[in-house]
């Protein structure tokens, strides 16, 4: 019996994309160990062994990695001059601080690997004349309102906050790569995630992982605020096939949100949400917390990724549902 995880694997990569745009390319990830890269590298694996494309894919992470038949796995900074000898076609850059923890420890640190990590993947973009992929964020929006922000939406950033820090460093780095095309022509296409979520491995300090972590551990959810913030969310299957999408056929110089559907949940609904797969409650212990983000509204339109084809292929209750159901079979075959 197929598991959840193998099953969206394949939903993603039969999708009737222009998968021959890839074929026999290279593709080099930074941040390919993470939680969007390796979910892309599954991918691109079962294309390459169901349909023989030939796909080759170059990770750049700090931990390096197993490397493979089709994956070569190369631990590297990206705040250091990046070199690769042989030829690149695409470049996904997704390395990034995505941790609230590691906003307020490392302030410094998450804006300069956001800025330098560009920088050099976009000078690597040049040399190799290749196809250049932003991962970008709803953070640069800043303060959203009711209404789902589309791609020419700007909002309010206190930039006098160490936690904007996150939020300047992504809108540096589109700045950044709409000048490497003025003046490199660099092809470059940039995504704009909603919040991913997803059954990640790693320890993750956003609430919204630790309130499932919470869950699946049989403990009660604790919110440390009132849960009246409504936001745009992604499952991580979805956010693939927009990755994916945009490689494939985003518009050079343009950006795209990637969402879910949903008309969006207040924080306190995805932790009520979450409780009731569990059967537990939620626990109210507010508190400040200069690492949260201040934005009340963060709501995505989806009208432009979605006029190139794309379309998410689950709700974000099923996302949380499979996540829940993921993580406890992980729970499980551990102990």
């Amino acid at each position: 019996m197929m598991n959840l995880k193998t099953e969206e694997i394949k939903v993603i990569a039969e999708l009737p994309y222009s998968w021959e745009k890839i074929k026999d390319k290279t593709i080099l990830v930074s941040g390919g160990t993470g939680f969007i890269g390796t979910a892309f590298v599954d991918v691109i694996k079962y294309r390459n062994q169901k349909y023989n494309e030939n796909i080759k894919v170059i990770s750049f992470s700090r931990r390096g990695g197993e490397s493979s038949e089709y994956l070569e796995c190369i631990k590297a900074n990206v705040k250091q001059p990046l070199h690769y000898e042989g030829k690149i076609d695409y470049i996904i850059h997704l390395a990034s601080n995505t941790h609230p923890k590691q906003y307020a420890e490392d302030p410094i640190g998450t804006i300069m690997t956001n800025i330098y990590g560009c920088d050099n993947l976009l000078k690597l973009a040049v040399e190799k004349k290749a196809r250049f992929l932003l991962a970008s964020s709803v953070e640069i929006y800043g303060q959203g309102t009711a209404i789902p922000m589309n791609e020419e939406y700007c909002g309010y950033i206190d930039c006098n906050l160490a936690r904007s820090g996150y939020n300047e460093a992504k809108r540096t780095c589109e700045a950044l790569t709409q000048s490497y095309r003025s003046v490199f022509g660099v092809n470059a296409v940039i995504a704009r995630f909603a919040r991913v979520f997803g059954a990640d491995k790693k320890h993750d300090t956003k609430a919204m992982s630790q309130f499932m972590d919470k869950a699946v551990l049989g403990e009660d959810i604790i919110l440390k605020s009132k849960g009246q913030q409504r936001y745009s969310y992604c499952y991580i299957a979805d956010a693939v096939s927009g990755l994916l999408k945009l490689l494939l056929d985003g518009q050079d110089g343009e950006a795209y949100n990637i969402s879910n559907d949903d008309d969006g949940l207040t924080l306190g609904e995805y932790a009520e949400y979450i409780a009731s797969l569990a059967n537990l409650k939620v626990r109210y212990e507010i508190e400040n917390n200069e690492s949260v983000s201040k934005a009340t509204f963060a709501l995505l339109d989806t009208h432009k990724i979605k006029n190139i084809g794309w379309k998410p292929q689950y709700s974000v209750k099923d996302g949380l549902k499979r996540t829940y159901m993921i993580k406890k079979e992980q729970l499980t075959n551990v102990d």
